[in-house]
């Protein structure tokens, strides 16, 4: 299978995958797809939250589908792009993929730190403490799990599956920047 000028993020939710994503795309002048944004988008238009969404998706596969056609679309027909997916590296096989993990707490520090920007907002997926982040952000994970493992037969978050795995906890978005760049280039010439 022919590699692609592809890199694919995956990783626990608040690992910073949005964060690298939009870093990689202006460093390397790349294209990006985040399911993330495209998963609020579609809960929004349903009125429901992110939280509500997810577990809809969990018995109704068909919304899962509608992300799962543009990743396949991006693996078939482009090149150029950061895909920021949990399961990216499954649709698009050929790409450089990336596993971002952080200790769950760290997580949903991050998350509820974030809880107030607009498109968090917008899709009713906020926190009014770490608590409530770390509760949500530890039934987010399990929900994932338990989807796409039934969905896919796929443990989104067994590293395994990755050709680059790092804690986020220990570097700053730059610097995690830069380690997969450093290691995207390896790939790409090897």
């Amino acid at each position: 299978m022919e590699k692609k000028h592809i890199i694919t993020l995956g990783g626990l939710p608040g690992s910073g995958k949005s964060t690298v994503r939009k870093i990689l795309t202006e460093k390397l002048g790349y294209k990006s797809f985040y399911t993330g944004g495209y998963a609020r988008e579609l809960a929004e238009e349903r009125g429901i939250t992110l939280e509500e969404f997810n577990e809809k998706v969990a018995s109704d596969r068909s919304l899962d589908e509608l992300i799962d056609a543009e990743q396949k679309h991006i693996s078939e027909e482009e090149d150029k792009y950061v895909v920021d997916a949990h399961i990216g590296f499954h649709f698009i096989p050929n790409s450089f993929k990336v596993f971002l993990t952080v200790p769950i707490e760290v997580s949903a520090e991050r998350i509820f730190k974030d809880s107030g920007s607009s498109i968090r907002q917008r899709s009713g997926d906020v926190m009014s403490s770490y608590e409530e982040a770390l509760t949500k952000t530890k039934r987010r994970v399990e929900n994932h799990q338990r989807r796409y493992k039934k969905h896919y037969n796929i443990d989104v978050y067994n590293p395994s599956q990755f050709d680059l795995v790092i804690d986020t906890s220990k570097y700053t978005p730059d610097q995690v920047t830069e380690q997969i760049l450093s290691r995207y280039n390896q790939w790409c010439e090897a």
